[in-house]
């Protein structure tokens, strides 16, 4: 395990990664910012879903065709299967992805801190809605990475798993602004139905807006992590069967 994680770690260097994982906190510091500083957390974290919703299944599916498209394009998975078994191949990406996804999230919420304090909020620091992003934001971005990983390997082309990425990134924008039981059948939009933060009020004379707090959704969060760790077996099965 730890040498093919090591391995995966040595081609992601020669990849450049570590750009990509950068992008999404760069993008989340150039993207946001709050004209009323007592309410910008809260704003933040009712903007942060939807601007996943248009950034990750893209971002998600570039990590995970590039994680698999330099063993297709070099035509070295046969060669692989030779020198190391299927599981340890499937665990090394796996976990790769998965930490890279990992990091990316961790320094879009740092970032998100970061802001408060460049920018000055005067809002109280939201911890336990901040927190549950940070987890909803993770649980959505590795089921998109697993889904999109599965894609590539069914394919063994990336255009396909970027192609659905694309369109999944429109659809996930689209659900948004749907009634919510609609967003529920969009899981690349998963992120605003998990949203701990709504519109409560809105003045048109001096468009001055209030968030209020809504109540987690614990039972679409539970089937996200569901349909992520089915995602994860559906790949490890396609890998294991793939006939090179």
């Amino acid at each position: 395990m730890g040498k093919a994680l090591h391995a995966e770690l040595q081609k992601a260097r020669r990849r450049h990664d570590l750009l990509i994982c950068l992008a999404v906190p760069v993008v989340v510091y150039l993207w946001a910012g709050a004209d009323e500083l007592a309410n910008a957390y809260s704003a933040l974290l009712f903007a942060l879903p939807v601007l996943n919703a248009i950034l990750m299944p893209i971002v998600m599916a570039l990590i995970a065709s590039r994680l698999w498209d330099m063993e297709v394009k070099g035509s070295t998975t046969k060669l692989l299967y030779t020198l190391q078994s299927r599981r340890s191949l499937f665990a090394g990406k796996a976990l790769l992805g998965t930490g890279e996804v990992l990091l990316m999230v961790t320094l879009e919420m740092a970032v998100s801190i970061l802001l408060g304090r460049v920018q000055g909020y005067t809002e109280a620091f939201p911890a336990e809605p901040f927190v549950y992003t940070g987890i909803c934001t993770l649980a959505v971005d590795v089921m998109l990475f697993f889904s999109e990983l599965l894609l590539m390997l069914i394919f063994d082309n990336p255009l396909p798993a970027l192609c659905v990425g694309i369109v999944g990134a429109l659809i996930g924008l689209f659900s948004a602004f749907m009634p919510p039981l609609v967003s529920y059948f969009v899981p690349w939009g998963y992120f605003v139905p998990l949203s701990c933060y709504e519109v409560s009020y809105w003045d048109q004379a001096t468009h001055t807006v209030t968030y209020g707090l809504r109540p987690y959704n614990w039972g679409l969060l539970a089937f996200t992590v569901v349909l992520a760790a089915a995602l994860f077996a559906a790949a490890w099965r396609m890998m294991r069967d793939k006939e090179v």
